[in-house]
């Protein structure tokens, strides 16, 4: 098991003290509020016995929701059977540039396990391609070796002895599977059992928290404002600009976040990136009233 925590260095790409939240700030699904429940997906046509359920859950351990008086549980009422597998899903649509520009994609939410340690478990899983490929952000490696990490983050096995919380930014995962803005973004709660019953709980979630953002400017975004080429490029990128009065700024990111130029006040056509290694970056182009950002590659 590995903990994965909350990234909280800042990528700031302007000067101004005036900021905002670039695309939606995130919500709690806490199971009452009916506005974020079209998020959930609990898959009943391929698995007709689905455990996962919203409700009020009353059972020997489970006794109460964090925040009442809903939560997700597997079965409100019942002990969970032997031999099963069962799923739900949580989707998001990547608009507020956490992912594009390793700011901040954040996972969080309280958690409570009642099962026979290690034998039975739950998973916790993230795809960036709308389902078509899934990791494990608890226990892969590829996964969690591009993240801050410590054991324990999330031990969905054994008792948790009550609530407890989790978090994680997933935010450096964005470059490592190129998402884009509107990409689907899925998150995958399992609960799985071996063949022998032991009449415990099982598992349950509340006030599951997404984030989706990066701190930017007043400013209105327009990636039509500029194009560059050659794209990839190995040595000079050009910059086609509008041909307007008044300062331009330029600034070039790394996969990291790190700012590895910056001109602001940017009168010329071209920007020498041959020293760049190869790798893929993003360019930001500001004038008074309008941004527009584009990710280009070094491929020397």
């Amino acid at each position: 098991m590995k903990i994965l925590l909350l990234n909280c260095w800042l990528v700031l790409l302007t000067t101004t003290l005036f900021g905002q939240w670039l695309g939606d700030e995130g919500y709690t699904m806490n199971f009452e509020d009916t506005s974020v429940m079209n998020h959930l997906r609990i898959d009943t046509l391929t698995n007709q016995n689905n455990l996962w359920q919203v409700g009020s859950p009353q059972k020997t351990l489970f006794t109460g929701a964090f925040s009442a008086p809903n939560a997700i549980v597997t079965d409100t009422l019942h002990p969970y059977p032997a031999n099963d597998t069962s799923s739900f899903i949580i989707a998001n649509v990547a608009t507020g540039y956490g992912w594009l520009l390793n700011h901040t994609a954040l996972l969080q939410g309280e958690y409570f396990v009642d099962t026979d340690t290690l034998s039975d478990f739950g998973t916790i899983e993230f795809s960036p391609n709308n389902g078509t490929s899934w990791y494990d952000i608890i226990n892969d490696t590829f996964i969690t070796n591009h993240l801050f990490t410590a054991p324990g983050w999330a031990t969905l096995s054994g008792s948790s002895n009550g609530w407890q919380q989790f978090y994680i930014n997933l935010a450096p995962l964005g470059q490592l599977f190129n998402i884009q803005l509107y990409d689907t973004i899925l998150f995958r709660f399992t609960f799985i059992s071996d063949s022998i019953q032991t009449n415990k709980d099982g598992l349950m979630f509340d006030n599951l928290h997404f984030e989706d953002y990066f701190e930017g400017v007043q400013e209105i975004q327009n990636d039509n404002l500029i194009s560059i080429s050659p794209n990839p490029t190995s040595g000079e990128l050009r910059i086609f600009k509008p041909k307007t009065n008044g300062k331009k700024k330029i600034q070039i990111l790394n996969h990291t976040g790190q700012t590895l130029y910056t001109n602001t006040n940017f009168n010329e056509e071209t920007i020498d990136i041959g020293e760049f290694p190869n790798g893929m970056y993003l360019l930001r182009f500001s004038d008074s009233k309008y941004f527009a950002i584009k990710k280009f590659v070094v491929h020397h």
